[in-house]
């Protein structure tokens, strides 16, 4: 494929979103950049404050609540806290609400991070309702930056929030910028859009003013002028689904066209452009600039930007800022400009391509060490070295696999069939045709499932009984849970204390490792478990060392991530785990201490009430799991089928949590759902992990018949085949061939593709399997 004829290759990393909008890139890499085409009109309001007397305001200027001056050149609010806020009004001499309104903002003091300061637009009078752009001092939390109004009846109302990828500093300046116009706002920090909306309908006109609420903050360098233009339809504001071909198969890959020659030969979510240098300055995709090659695809398309040249990330940075392009993919088969890369810009979605001829175990363990040490959750692999086993091991460790080839129908199919989560390819169009052959309810490859402390609904959780009994019945991850002891020994436990599992009392932190080993664990949940012990982290580790299991581990304590990190790395089991958390912070420092294992970041969130929203929502939670390089593992009420299909369609893997009734399990499984976590793992149990044919190809004689019996696979461990209820069936006008339950009978003339299909029970539902198709040449 030409986007791998490159000697070096590319890179992909992810962008996040769970309530509304976008983020963004250090400071020092944004300043002058051009954000909107529209040209700014008449200058309303300008002051450096550089003539006004300390002490003072501009003449006009009012001071509506609290303390509020000029300093030193610059207007400083004190707001000691949020009973006591600093407001500065401006009035307009004009009518209007219609403007570019931007300033230099710079937090002195802040009571807490949960503080803020805001400038505010579209004042109806000198109190309320208004308009505000909230930036809270802890502007890295998922509501750190806000669209707000204050309304009417004097009530705070936030329709957009979101985050910046970088906490502001004390006694630091940033630009802040908002441009208004008619209901559509955009606001900006250093030039980038970091919120983008259609939600301002209720005011149009307005005066601008200063807000500080618990802080003391600084503003500087004000400037209001008319905005006379356009700004674009929110439907182009950058958060979308991608067009794709239609199919029955449940969580397909994403169709990836592997350059713009071929983006137009079907729908494709995504397209390959192979960035390289061109006379003087310029970027060139082809005989296209980077710049015309993102704006012909822009909200149509997401591009993956393949680099291989060091040392112009900053200018590629500066054309998509330009661009408003905020949704891409980075790739490369060098880890280090990945790498390079996602650390200028935190929300660029990474990815690594691998380029060698053959794949063996270390191969796939260094692979999957470059993705996650270089901010990346994707591998791109040439399907000549794929395999069905290497996309589960993969899968198991958080890994995302792009396979590229599919450069026919036939291949196509292969790759559907190896469970790749994207196909990149010269003929989309031939993979096109390869999904519309498929049954409803298509499942390619059973789900990654991961037993939720063993499997508690068979054995007392989080015991070694409980754990054994999950690797019996094919668990692919074993969930667990770590806390410390008094003595500081790391312990499986969930709760804070032992009296809800064990036949003792007390908080695990304030009991030593000897007195939890004195309890039952066992008895409470059955008398056939008597005398099962709390084991320790050590115990469960050894348990599954060199085992075709990945051990999910939830840190329940804080300040123990250097500890289990070393008792993983002493038991050489790097390799064998995965991490989460719902502390945030943990995960980010146990990236940091050991970035080849992969963590998730667990949490709850309400869903959205309208598609765009959801859909905004998806956006935001997507750049904020890759702007701190985490799997976004939500619980499985919190997530819907946008925010499936948009983590799919951006190569990113996540684990659900908990199932434990079979209706919802069913319902998120045909919504595309990858990873769920289960109590539950015995419903999977004897569901065919795939089927195959012993055959891929028959030739038959006119009138002349053929039997074929399909084998299935039950279990990702063990490489045994098993007889499979199945029948056959085939798609289209197919005249060649006729097909009766396993039997293929030769009609007339020609080539038919004929496919095998087992039809099963999971979860109270009905699921079919499907093989690869049976290549039929028919001659007289």
């Amino acid at each position: 494929m030409k986007f791998l004829q490159s000697k070096k290759s590319f890179f992909v990393k992810m962008v996040v979103a769970a309530v509304l909008s976008l983020a963004v890139v250090p400071s020092v890499l944004l300043i002058g950049i051009k954000v909107h085409a529209a040209e700014e009109q008449n200058v309303l309001v300008k002051e450096n404050f550089d003539q006004i007397a300390n002490g003072t305001i501009p003449d006009g200027w009012k001071v509506i609540q609290g303390g509020a001056e000029v300093q030193n050149g610059k207007l400083t609010l004190n707001s000691p806290s949020t009973s006591v806020p600093a407001r500065v009004v401006v009035p307009l001499n004009t009518k209007t609400g219609d403007y570019v309104f931007e300033a230099d903002m710079t937090f002195l003091s802040a009571v807490e991070d949960t503080r803020w300061a805001s400038m505010m637009y579209r004042i109806q009078s000198d109190d309320f309702p208004y308009y505000q752009f909230a930036i809270r001092r802890g502007t890295t939390a998922l509501n750190g930056l806000e669209f707000a109004e204050r309304n009417s009846k004097n009530q705070w109302v936030v329709p957009e929030a979101t985050f910046f990828t970088e906490k502001f500093e004390y006694n630091q300046s940033y630009r802040i910028k908002i441009i208004a116009s008619k209901n559509r706002v955009q606001q900006f920090i250093n030039n980038k859009l970091v919120l983008n909306t259609d939600q301002a309908n209720n005011w149009s006109t307005g005066d601008i003013g200063f807000q500080a609420s618990g802080s003391t903050v600084q503003f500087d360098n004000v400037k209001v002028t008319t905005f006379e233009g356009e700004l674009p339809p929110i439907e182009n504001s950058g958060a979308f689904l991608p067009n794709e071909p239609e199919t029955n198969i449940i969580n397909p890959p994403t169709l990836i066209a592997s350059s713009l020659e071929v983006i137009n030969k079907t729908d494709v979510s995504s397209a390959v452009l192979q960035v390289k240098k061109g006379n003087g300055d310029s970027l060139m995709v082809d005989e296209t600039t980077l710049g015309d090659a993102l704006s012909s695809i822009k909200n149509k398309q997401i591009p993956i930007i393949q680099i291989e040249d060091k040392g112009i990330e900053e200018q590629i940075i500066n054309i998509l800022n330009e661009n408003q392009m905020t949704d891409f993919h980075i790739l490369s088969t060098q880890p280090s400009i990945v790498k390079s890369f996602t650390t200028l810009y935190p929300t660029a979605r990474g990815g690594v391509v691998y380029n060698k001829n053959s794949f063996n175990k270390h191969d796939v363990n260094k692979l999957i060490k470059d993705v996650h040490s270089s901010n990346s959750k994707v591998a791109i692999i040439p399907q000549k070295v794929l395999s069905a086993e290497i996309v589960h091991t993969l899968h198991t460790r958080m890994v995302s696999v792009w396979g590229a080839g599919a450069e026919s129908e036939k291949a196509a199919h292969e790759l559907i069939h190896f469970g790749v989560d994207g196909i990149i390819t010269d003929h989309p169009e031939a993979t096109a045709q390869a999904f519309s052959k498929y049954p409803e309810n298509t499942i390619v490859q059973r789900p990654i499932i991961a037993a939720h402390r063993g499997i508690p609904s068979i054995a007392p959780e989080n015991t070694m009984s409980s754990f054994r009994l999950a690797y019996e019945h094919g668990a692919d991850l074993i969930e667990t849970d770590v806390k410390v002891t008094k003595d500081n020994q790391l312990v499986i436990m969930h709760d804070d204390t032992v009296n809800r599992t064990t036949n003792g009392t007390g908080r695990v932190a304030d009991l030593t490792l000897e007195e939890i080993k004195q309890l039952d664990a066992g008895s409470k949940f059955s008398a056939e478990f008597a005398g099962e012990k709390i084991p320790t982290f050590e115990e469960y580790l050894k348990e599954f060392k060199g085992k075709d299991v990945i051990l999910l581990v939830e840190l329940k304590d804080t300040g123990i991530e250097q500890q289990v990190i070393e008792e993983i790395e002493q038991e050489e089991m790097v390799d064998q785990v995965v991490l989460q958390s719902f502390n945030l912070e943990s995960m980010i420092l146990t990236n940091q201490l050991k970035p080849e294992i992969p963590v998730g970041y667990l949490f709850s969130a309400a869903v959205p009430g309208t598609k765009s929203a959801k859909i905004k929502n998806s956006q935001k939670m997507l750049d904020y799991g890759t702007n701190y390089n985490v799997t976004l593992n939500a619980s499985y009420g919190s997530i819907y089928e946008e925010f499936t299909t948009y983590m799919r369609q951006r190569g990113i893997l996540n684990m659900h949590w908990t199932f434990r009734d079979e209706a919802p399990f069913a319902d998120k499984l045909k919504q595309g759902l990858i990873g769920p976590i289960t109590d539950y793992t015995q419903w999977l149990t004897y569901s065919p992990i795939k089927i195959d044919t012993p055959i891929k190809k028959i030739n038959l004689k006119i009138g002349k018949t053929a039997t074929v019996q399909a084998k299935g696979f039950v279990d990702y461990r063990i490489a045994k085949k098993e007889n499979i209820a199945s029948e056959l069936f085939v798609t289209g006008d197919t005249k060649e061939v006729v097909v009766n339950g396993n039997t293929i009978e030769a009609v007339t003339p020609g080539k038919a593709q004929v496919f095998v299909k087992h039809t099963f029970t999971m979860l109270g539902q009905e699921w079919n399997i499907v093989a690869e198709p049976i290549e039929v040449n028919v001659s007289e």
